[in-house]
Formats: C-alpha cells, structure tokens, sequence
C-alpha cells in the first residue's frame, strides 16, 4: 500500500519538543520582521514547486496560485501582532521559519526543522497565521473529522475493541510511516479514572519521566484522553546533542454507530496546528501470544490528508512469539512488513541509576528516571563545554560566537540534517533475528 507523503503544514501535526515561554512583545518593529519571514517561507513555497520532494495538495496548490493569493499581509498586524512580534524576538523561531521554507515541502527536510527549532513562539504563530486568522490561506482540507461512515475504508477487516482493551501501557514497537511512526521512547497510556488518584488527564508527568508512576490517562465508556511520549534528538550546532522527550494529549473517541468503518476517530493539536485521525484496530494477539494491537490510522490536517499504522505492545521491545501474526495481519492489510521500523525504546529499558548514599561535595544525586539521568549526562557535557571554553575573553567573544552560530543556522542547508535524524531509524529487514516471515532464527544464524 502506498504511502501518503506529507507537506511541510503537515509535519507540523506529529513531532513536539521542548517548550520555552513566550517573549514579550517588541512593537511595530518586530511584527514587521516576523511578518516578513513569514512572507519569505510562503514565497518561497510558493516560487518553485518543482523542488519539493513529493506530490501532494500543498505542492499543487503553491504551484497554481502566487503569493498574493496566498498571503494576506494585513491580517499579520491586525489579527496575529502579539504571535509575530513573538516570533520576531526569539531566534529559534525565526529559524524555524526559514528552515522549513527552505525544505520546500519534503516531509522529511521539514521534520529535521522543527526536530531542531520548534518552540512555543514557532507554534503559537503556526497557529494563529495559518489556522486562527488565515493569514496564510495554504488550507487544502476542510475542517473537522471525518464522519463514521465517510471516513476511509480500513485495509481489512475491524477487530472489535473498546476503551477497555487498551487499558494499560502500551509501547510502540513497529511503525510503518517513517514520518510519523518511528521515533524513540514511544509510550502511550490509558488507565481508568480511579487509577489516577484524582488528578487530571496529563497530570503525573514529569513522575511518568523520572520513572515514578506511569502517566495515568483518563479511560471513559467510549472515549479516551491519551498522552503520547516520544523522543528526538536535538542537535545543534557548537552545541552537544540533547535528547528531547515530548508528550501529545488526544482524545479518542470510540465509535458506536452500526454502519462505522473505523474503530475510533481522534482530535488532537501539534505545533499549533490541528490534526483529525481515524483510527482502525485491524488486529490482535492470540490468547497463547504476547499482548499487542495493531493499529492503522488515516487522518488529516488543514493542508494535507495521510495515512501509517503502528503495533503496540505491553513491553517496549518486539513481543517475539507474536511476531508471525503481526507480519501476517500487515501482509493482509497489504503492508510490507519488512519494512516497517524497529522503534527504539532503550530508554525505558535501561538500568535505572541509583543514588550513592553519601554523594560528593558539588555533584547533584541522580534522579531514578533514566531519562532525567539522561538529561543530567547531557547538563554535564554542556557545562564542562562551557568551562573549557571560558577564558579571560570568553565574554567578550561569546557575542560574537553567538551570532555566528545564529547566521550559520540560519543560511545551513537543512537537508544533511534531517538525513542524519531519519538514518538513526532501524527497519525490520536490517533486524537479522527475524526471517522473512517474523520467525525468530537460531542465534547462530544472525551472529
């Protein structure tokens, strides 16, 4: 089955990062520098849709309109002034911007840009530009959720499922949308209201992160807010690499009309923009077999409509006894499943470090979470950077050094990066413990 490429709006709906506070506006000025760069990214798109990578509506419909009909200028100032003179004062942002106008609509280009520049100040002026305001009329979709009977047809038949079978942690562990479906540390949880002590849908997450209790979901009789965490590296330049973790909250609602064709149908929000999704269950573990579901999804943004499939399990690595069945219910549903990606979920496998009883003077004790002693390692790495470097001098030339970071970020070629990013992804034909089948060889046959 072939799969949707996405556009550079389109991204915008999967990978988060880190978020930063807003800043604080800077005028007439600033708005006009914002404006600007948003101006810039739509005529570039807009200039030469002959560079993008993919065929998709963002692509067509740049290519058939200039950036007069695209852009509204005015709406800038008048419905977006504090989202743009935001934008205009933060130097990821604007980095943001130009990165993603240089990728020209390749899915994966734009992924490496928000990988390494998406903050609060990117998002909020995605939303209100091109969601809130129209500023930028690039909309191909129609807003809102497909219907139960008109959303597309599943690839195969539906297993039947509720909020209740999916109660209960569940890792991603083979995706089959390298977009989308194959970043690491990749946990979704769903328990039920009593579970939560109370608190919250989201509540509970930073314990979730530094290996407390999971993040506990709220779970009604036919709906589900979910959390969604996943990872990214973040690499920058004269900078060392960071791990970033991220989290999603979408509602899923399960359908119960007699003539659906889906399983459930979620809303969520991603840098700004909104994405709807419709989810299909098209199969599950046998009663002798390691616990996992199979989900293939279809859904849309404003700009652009896609489509992947993901499996979950209860453990974040490949449930081996199950794996003829899940390679058999892909090549049902006419998906290869070879070539899906062996999501990387070390993280939360990993020994989890323990504090020393008596810690030395100066040195922080390790959190228990393997991703806050993850971080840690990263802070460690980026202070002795910063003390090595520090010099009579240092504050007279970190400006400088500073601003010629900035230029050469900003003036980069954004595509090695993103190769880079999607290199680290793993598909199951490189997994030699598995024949073509999902069978698990003899150790002496993949050593």
């Amino acid at each position: 089955m072939s799969e949707s490429e996405s556009t550079a709006a389109d991204v915008l709906r999967r990978r988060h990062h880190a978020r930063q506070q807003p800043s604080a506006p800077l005028g007439a000025l600033a708005c006009a520098r914002g404006a600007f760069a948003l101006l810039t990214a739509t005529a570039l798109l807009a200039g030469d849709a002959r560079v993008a990578t993919a065929e998709n509506e963002l692509a067509a419909l740049a290519g058939s309109k200039s950036t007069a009909e695209l852009v509204r200028p005015e709406c800038f100032a008048q419905s977006c002034k504090a989202q743009v003179e935001g934008c205009a004062a933060d130097g990821d942002c604007m980095k943001g911007l130009a990165c993603t106008a240089k990728c020209m609509g390749d899915a994966q280009c734009t992924v490496g840009c928000f990988a390494r520049y998406n903050n609060d100040q990117l998002e909020s002026v995605l939303k209100c530009t091109i969601e809130d305001a129209g500023c930028i009329a690039i909309a191909t979709q129609a807003p809102g959720a497909d219907t139960a009977r008109d959303a597309p047809l599943p690839p195969k038949a539906l297993v039947k499922a509720t909020p209740a079978s999916l109660q209960g942690k569940w890792y991603k562990v083979l995706g089959f949308n390298p977009n989308y479906d194959c970043f690491e540390c990749q946990r979704n949880s769903f328990q039920t209201v009593a579970n939560t002590g109370g608190r919250r849908a989201g509540a509970g997450l930073a314990d979730g992160l530094r290996g407390g209790s999971p993040v506990a979901m709220d779970v009604r009789p036919n709906e589900a807010i979910v959390e969604v965490e996943y990872a990214m590296p973040r690499e920058r330049i004269g900078m060392p690499t960071e791990m970033f973790r991220a989290t999603l909250q979408e509602k899923l609602e399960f359908d119960t009309e007699p003539e659906s064709v889906r399983t459930a149908h979620t809303e969520g929000r991603m840098f700004g923009l909104t994405f709807w999704e419709n989810w299909y269950l098209i199969g599950q573990n046998q009663p002798r077999e390691p616990e996992f579901r199979f989900v293939y999804y279809t859904g849309k943004t404003l700009q652009n409509r896609y489509e992947g499939a993901f499996v979950y399990a209860r453990k974040p690595e490949l449930p081996q006894a199950s794996m003829p069945s899940i390679y058999r219910i892909a090549r049902e549903a006419g998906l290869d499943p070879t070539r899906a990606c062996c999501i990387d979920n070390s993280c939360f496998s990993a020994p989890i470090e323990a504090p020393s009883a008596t810690p030395p003077l100066f040195t922080p004790v390790a959190s228990a979470g393997t991703l806050s002693a993850e971080r840690n390692t990263q802070s460690a790495k980026l202070t002795s950077a910063t003390a090595s470097s520090s010099g009579p001098f240092d504050s007279l030339t970190r400006p400088m050094r500073t601003a010629v970071r900035d230029i050469i970020e900003l003036l980069e070629d954004p595509k090695p990066p993103a190769e880079a990013l999607f290199a680290r992804q793993r598909m199951m034909y490189e997994v030699r413990e598995y024949d073509a089948n999902g069978y698990r060889l003899p150790t002496a046959e993949f050593r």
